[in-house]
C-alpha cells in the first residue's frame, strides 16, 4: 500500500485524535459465512465515524484511479480543513475481469481502507486482531519471540485462483476471513484449511442453484 501526504500533518493529526474519541464502536451486523462469524459492515463503519470527523473538520474521499503503469487502484484520502492531508492507495485485483468481480473487490476495499484510515474500531476488533495474529505468526518455543509464517506458494495461490474463477462473492469472505486484502498474502498455514472451505461453499451454491432451477 503507498502512502502520500502533505508536507506537515500537525493540524490533521490533531483533529483525528479529538474524532476518534469521540468515535463509538461500529456494530456488528454483517455475517461472514466463510468463517462463519459475523463483522461490521461498511455502512456500520461510516455511520459510527463519520459524525465525529465531520465534527472535528475531517472528510474521506475514495474513488478509484488509474495509475500511470495501468494499474488500477483505490485512493483513500482524509482531507481537513486546513488543507492538510493523508491518502492511501492499494491495488484492485479482482479474482475476474468482469465487472461484477470488480465491483465487489471495489467494495471490500473501501470498507479496508476507510476502516484503516479513519481508526474506527468495532465491537469485534480484539477477537480479530488475535485470530489474525495467530494466523500469520507462530511461537517459537523456547525462544520467548515470534516468528512469521509464510504466505503461500505460488502453486497454492494459482490453485486456490482456479477454484474461485467466477466466485468474487466466496473470495471476498476468504479475505474477511482472514484479514487480508489480496491472496497473496494467506498464511500458508491457512491454505488447506481455505481450499477446503471454497469448495464446501462452491458445493453449497451448486445445489442451491440446481433446486432454484429444478
Amino acid at each position: 500500500m503507498t502512502i502520500l501526504q502533505s508536507e506537515s500533518l500537525k493540524e490533521l493529526g490533531s483533529a483525528l485524535a479529538k474524532a476518534q474519541a469521540d468515535m463509538s464502536p461500529a456494530g456488528i451486523n454483517s455475517d461472514n459465512p466463510f468463517f462463519k462469524s459475523k463483522y461490521a459492515s461498511f455502512a456500520s463503519i461510516v455511520k459510527s465515524s463519520r459524525p465525529a470527523l465531520t465534527k472535528h473538520g475531517l472528510s474521506i474521499i475514495q474513488r478509484p484511479l488509474i495509475a500511470d503503469d495501468g494499474i488500477a487502484i483505490l485512493a483513500t484520502m482524509m482531507l481537513h480543513s486546513s488543507g492538510e492531508f493523508i491518502e492511501s492507495r492499494i491495488k484492485i485485483n479482482p479474482v475476474k475481469s468482469d465487472p461484477q468481480s470488480y465491483g465487489s473487490c471495489l467494495s471490500y476495499l473501501k470498507r479496508y481502507a476507510y476502516a484503516a484510515m479513519v481508526g474506527v474500531i468495532s465491537d469485534d476488533e480484539d477477537d480479530d486482531a488475535e485470530g489474525a495474529m495467530k494466523s500469520f505468526r507462530g511461537s517459537e518455543q523456547g525462544a520467548g519471540r515470534d516468528i512469521p509464517i509464510p504466505a503461500i506458494s505460488t502453486h497454492e495461490y494459482n490453485e486456490l485462483t482456479y477454484e474461485l474463477q467466477g466466485h468474487q462473492d466466496i473470495l471476498n469472505q476468504v479475505l474477511e476471513g482472514l484479514k487480508i486484502t489480496s491472496l497473496r498474502e494467506m498464511p500458508s498455514n491457512k491454505y488447506r484449511a481455505s481450499l477446503t472451505r471454497v469448495r464446501e461453499l462452491k458445493a453449497m451454491k451448486k445445489e442451491i442453484d440446481a433446486k432454484l432451477g429444478s
